[in-house]
């Protein structure tokens, strides 16, 4: 790299001048094994700010799985020294190569409005957001927000709760008198929607998110006909509703702004199988729709060409393949499946004819409904490694399992769902 670049946050505006071009490419989606860079964080100068972030950013670079936080600066690859300035609320953040001398310094400058522990946090997390692209060239997902089901032992229903990730707090978000699961984000990741699971079926509510509102709305309900609806980058809903017998078909919904705000109509057929079709979601380039079908005899994934609406069967081996997810490139389906041991999580390429998969869950791993990370670099998913479904996280390309959460017994906790980045 042979600049030298400066970058102001101010009062939560970040602005990135790294060309990912010029970042070290450790990172590679495809590549297993990803090699860990060793860093040490240190701190010249003292104040509550600068020791707030050196402390939250050792956490927060540990939380990616590409970096080993390193005590001792000569014995890393990299030093990352938070300063001190003149200004009292303004730190200096330096990242130098300690072993390759040839890596420039890159400088930034961040000012804080207050010391507020989530503010920091936020603001801690756009300083390692612009460390992961200056080093991997990817952008990182410090700070995005996850959204999974959970349900606390003796209670009837599960709420939604969500975190940012990097930060060690969650709470609650959803306060129905329903069992709230399968959250699916808005192309803008200001809404969700969700099912609320009823006694006479599944009602689809929408809430707003940026800024948080706790009131849900009704979107969608059909008795004893709709669910598993997401939220397509396009901004049409798609879900399964119940045809009869054993066929279940996916139905396109626009988003229509009504008088009372958004809502869904205009519905059409999107399969006309008489088998069980259902859980489709819309690639991030809107071109693709995955979905899961059994007119083969066990679920399995396909793929949906919108513009000619022709079939392909993705997946090729496995007993039960489900819950597909899109990588961010669109490049890549990550899904639950069975192929000879417990449930685990795969990835394959979309362009792969002959369906070859490669499990990311450690091995003799329970687990279920995978979630991509903002940036690609990681895939989260519910998994049982106890009495309890406990959300857990891996890097993409696969390696050791690290949980997200740190909720006790009797809590389980399904299906994350990973917003688009750092709001």
């Amino acid at each position: 790299m042979n600049n030298l670049f400066k970058l102001i946050l101010i009062v939560g505006v970040t602005l990135y001048l790294v060309p990912s071009t010029l970042a070290i490419e450790y990172f590679d989606i495809n590549k297993p094994g990803i090699e860990k860079l060793n860093i040490s964080i240190t701190a010249n100068g003292s104040s509550d700010i600068v020791d707030m972030v050196v402390k939250k950013l050792s956490s927060q670079l540990d939380k990616t799985l590409l970096f080993n936080i390193v005590d001792d600066a000569e014995k890393s690859a990299f030093n990352l020294e938070i300063s001190t300035t003149n200004e009292s609320k303004t730190v200096a953040v330096n990242l130098t190569g300690v072993q390759d001398t040839s890596f420039d310094t890159t400088s930034i400058g961040v000012r804080f409005r207050n010391e507020d522990e989530q503010y920091v946090n936020l603001k801690s997390s756009q300083i390692g957001n612009f460390l992961v692209k200056s080093l991997m060239g990817i952008k990182g997902s410090l700070g995005s927000i996850i959204v999974w089901s959970e349900k606390k032992k003796g209670e009837s229903q599960s709420s939604l709760v969500m975190k940012r990730f990097g930060s060690d707090e969650h709470k609650k978000i959803t306060y129905n008198l329903y069992s709230n699961t399968g959250a699916s984000w808005s192309p803008k990741g200001d809404k969700i929607i969700y099912a609320a699971q009823t006694a006479s079926g599944s009602k689809i509510l929408m809430q707003g998110f940026l800024p948080l509102r706790y009131k849900s709305k009704q979107i969608y309900f059909e008795k004893g006909v709709g669910s598993s609806a997401t939220w397509g980058s396009n901004n049409k809903i798609y879900l399964s509703k119940y045809m009869g017998e054993r066929n279940t078909d996916i139905f396109e919904y626009k988003v229509v702004r009504g008088t009372s705000g958004d809502m869904i109509s205009q519905g059409r057929n999107i399969t006309k199988h008489p088998a069980i079709e259902t859980e489709a979601v819309l690639s991030p380039d809107g071109t693709q729709l995955a979905y899961i079908s059994d007119r083969t005899g066990t679920p399995q994934v396909y793929l949906m060409d919108l513009s000619t609406q022709k079939t392909a069967r993705l997946t090729k081996k496995g007993k039960n393949n489900t819950s597909p997810d899109w990588s961010p490139d669109a490049s890549m389906i990550s899904f639950s499946g069975t192929l000879g041991g417990p449930s685990a999580i795969y990835r394959v390429r979309t362009d792969d004819k002959l369906g070859l998969v490669k499990q990311v869950s450690p091995k003799g791993m329970l687990a279920e409904s995978p979630a991509w990370s903002s940036d690609g670099s990681m895939i989260a998913f519910q998994a049982k490694t106890g009495r309890d479904w406990k959300i857990y996280y891996v890097l993409s390309s696969g390696s050791t399992a690290k949980r997200l959460t740190n909720t006790g017994a009797g809590i389980n906790e399904y299906m994350p769902s990973w917003n688009s980045g750092l709001k």
